[in-house]
């Protein structure tokens, strides 16, 4: 896989290493680059693109702390730079509505956390692998299951 930039938005430190282990394993070259909450994320990201890499994909955490996962990916996506960056939502959310509400909000991949170390990577790993193969085309609002 060529060199890529991954933002992950994830405050917890095991989450954020098992997340650097599915890309080695998969063979995901890339930059990433990890904010650990909502807050942080937004004011980074947001700015203008000018200033900014734009991201390949973005993982994304529903529970991060000063800005929930909703709200951060609502920004995200009110942002014209940031507005067609496959996002993965990587979470231990079971809730259909938090399901159904990624959806309508964008995001094309809702991975719930395997608690399998083996299944957490191979999960991860293959749903970024995907997300970068994508064609940028048509990704906004189609979701895909890795449950």
């Amino acid at each position: 896989m060529n060199d890529c930039e991954i933002v992950l938005i994830e405050d917890n430190p095991a989450d954020v290493y098992l997340v650097q282990l599915a890309l080695k394993e998969n063979n995901v070259n890339c930059h990433l680059t990890t904010f650990r909450n909502g807050q942080e994320a937004v004011r980074s990201l947001c700015q203008p693109a000018e200033t900014q890499i734009i991201p390949n994909v973005i993982l994304l955490d529903l529970n991060t702390p000063k800005s929930d996962g909703f709200e951060v990916l609502i920004r995200l996506r009110g942002t014209p730079h940031l507005a067609n960056v496959p996002i993965a939502i990587v979470t231990s959310s079971q809730a259909t509505s938090d399901k159904a509400r990624s959806a309508r909000l964008g995001v094309i991949r809702y991975i719930h956390k395997p608690s399998q170390l083996e299944e957490f990577i191979a999960t991860v790993g293959q749903a970024v692998k995907e997300m970068l193969s994508q064609d940028q085309s048509g990704r906004a609002g189609k979701l895909a299951n890795s449950d």
